[in-house]
């Protein structure tokens, strides 16, 4: 027997083999690269009217939605902001994917991206809630009786559904909606309860235009009274919050955008069915301070409902066009909304 190394001759089934195997380690980036969780980043504000949201993040509705579709892993957040304008800065820096804002905020944005590549449309509806105008100013009795000495507490000036809600009153009392935008100032709804706190003469606020269950809070404090709501205002049901996405967005990933809309009305209907189950989930997730039953007796308000039913939008639009706000009019409500929302029924 010879001493030398000798090769042994390969056959046609290893060779075959060792092809197989040096392919797979080329594709491993690429199987790597597919398995790696989808990202989708969600902003929104406080309150119970996004509560929705939560259920698909906190509750793993979306991930459902999301493996319904072959779409393995998702990893959601969701990040509280402290008004609309943040939201909306998010959404189109791309800092987020999907974004809750208030009707106005929708109607104000389409307007300026329709037609281009940042153009913003809803994916679909969330939530109708009353919005409330409170004080403790003891002699303010109506909307009428505010003075120059007078703040009132919204989200965001001008552009919250909040300060439209009191121009439409304004329009109505002195046919000037912008009669007392001046005396609005912004803040965050816990903020502004927390600066009514100080006390009539001491609060840097005399009032606030709150939603639930900031209202319920607010209206605790010493002197505090109701002055309107937005039913009384706007004459009836009308659609408050909303999802919002970029065209970029919806692009990225079409399947996944459908998973999100999806979700969307699964996490409404799934919010509709157990109250009391979405309260826990929702107190969960916001940390909040009120007990179970004091937000089911919210969420149980004739006036509160989460819905896939847009409402009055073309209504609205024609009264920011009125006081200026937005120069697009709008003849159909589906102009707003991308197609996951075109088989509900609008108005």
């Amino acid at each position: 027997m010879s001493g030398k190394n000798t090769l042994s001759p390969v056959t046609r089934r290893q060779a075959v083999a060792t092809v197989a195997v040096g392919v797979g380690l080329m594709a491993l980036p690429a199987i790597v690269r597919a398995q790696t969780p989808l990202t989708v980043k969600f902003v929104q504000q406080r309150g119970l009217l996004y509560l929705p949201v939560d259920a698909m993040v906190s509750g793993g509705i979306l991930q459902q939605e999301a493996t319904k579709l072959g779409l393995g892993k998702v990893e959601a957040a969701v990040n509280t902001l402290s008004g609309p304008a943040p939201v909306i800065d998010a959404l189109l820096s791309g800092s987020a994917d999907y974004g809750t804002a208030a009707l106005p905020s929708l109607l104000t944005l389409w307007d300026k991206t329709r037609g281009t590549q940042n153009e913003v449309k809803a994916v679909g509806t969330v939530s109708n809630g009353a919005m409330v105008l409170y004080t403790i100013n003891p002699n303010v009795k109506t909307i009428a009786d505010f003075t120059e000495q007078d703040r009132i507490a919204v989200p965001s000036v001008r552009i919250s559904f909040n300060a439209m809600m009191l121009e439409m009153a304004a329009e109505k009392i002195w046919n000037d909606p912008h009669h007392l935008d001046h005396l609005t100032v912004g803040l965050g709804h816990s903020d502004a309860v927390a600066a009514l706190s100080a006390g009539y003469g001491r609060a840097t606020i005399t009032a606030h235009i709150g939603v639930q269950p900031f209202t319920s809070r607010g209206l605790k404090l010493p002197g505090a009274h109701v002055l309107a709501d937005s039913r009384e205002v706007f004459g009836g049901p009308l659609t408050q919050i909303t999802l919002l996405a970029t065209k970029q967005t919806r692009e990225k990933n079409p399947t996944l955008f459908k998973a999100v809309a999806n979700a969307l009305d699964e996490s409404i209907r799934v919010a509709n069915a157990d109250k009391r189950a979405a309260a826990i989930l929702w107190k969960k997730a916001q940390n909040a301070p009120e007990s179970v039953d004091e937000l089911v007796a919210l969420l149980d308000d004739p006036g509160f409902e989460f819905t896939s039913e847009p409402h009055r939008i073309t209504y609205f639009a024609a009264f920011m066009n009125r006081v200026g706000s937005m120069k697009a009019k709008v003849t159909d409500w589906k102009e707003l909304f991308w197609e996951t929302a075109h088989n509900r029924n609008g108005e």
